[in-house]
């Protein structure tokens, strides 16, 4: 499927001319959407938190991991992230005084991570304005249905993302998909 057909009115070459799809147009909707969406948390998570969204992708697994909180690899697993940048991360973290790294005492090869009571604090406050922004500008702009669309698109779309990386790294297997439902109810 093409995103430009059509000529322009004089015949002297192609004008845009969007079709049932046009993707460019979705990419620079994609695009800025997400942009401002990030500039907006960081700045509410800065301001009312003094995390970035960074920290906080780290923060909210180990805020739910309790007091014992994660082995880095987990949080890794958990954050979606790659172990040198979860390292990377939370060196800075660790210098904010927000998390401490020790020894996992079950296997001395594994390092634990658990947040700080500051680090809970912070934690806390920036759960709650992610929430809050998140229920503003994104889900506040969208009827019911659309959200229930939104976050079937979102899991449809990360799961074509996953396929075409294992294709890229030769394994090929494609995972199932996941609708909306199936997102609330896990």
């Amino acid at each position: 499927m093409t995103a430009r057909q059509g000529s322009a009115p004089d015949g002297a070459g192609t004008a845009l001319a969007p079709t049932a799809v046009d993707e460019d147009t979705v990419w620079r909707a994609y695009l800025g959407m997400t942009r401002e969406m990030f500039t907006a948390l960081e700045r509410g998570l800065g301001a009312e938190a003094g995390v970035s969204v960074a920290d906080l992708e780290l923060m909210e697994p180990l805020a739910s991991a309790g007091e014992r909180g994660l082995r880095a690899k987990d949080l890794a697993s958990a954050a979606e992230w790659q172990d040198s940048r979860v390292s990377h991360q939370l060196r800075r973290m660790e210098r904010r005084g927000l998390v401490v790294r020790t020894r996992d005492r079950q296997d001395a090869r594994g390092t634990m991570v658990r947040l700080t009571s500051d680090g809970l604090r912070s934690a806390r406050a920036a759960t709650a304005t992610r929430r809050r922004l998140v229920a503003e500008l994104l889900v506040g702009a969208m009827r019911p249905e659309q959200v229930v669309a939104f976050v079937e698109l979102a899991g449809q779309t990360r799961q074509r993302l996953s396929v075409h990386a294992e294709q890229q790294a030769g394994t090929g297997t494609e995972p199932p998909v996941v609708t909306a439902s199936e997102v609330r109810r896990g």
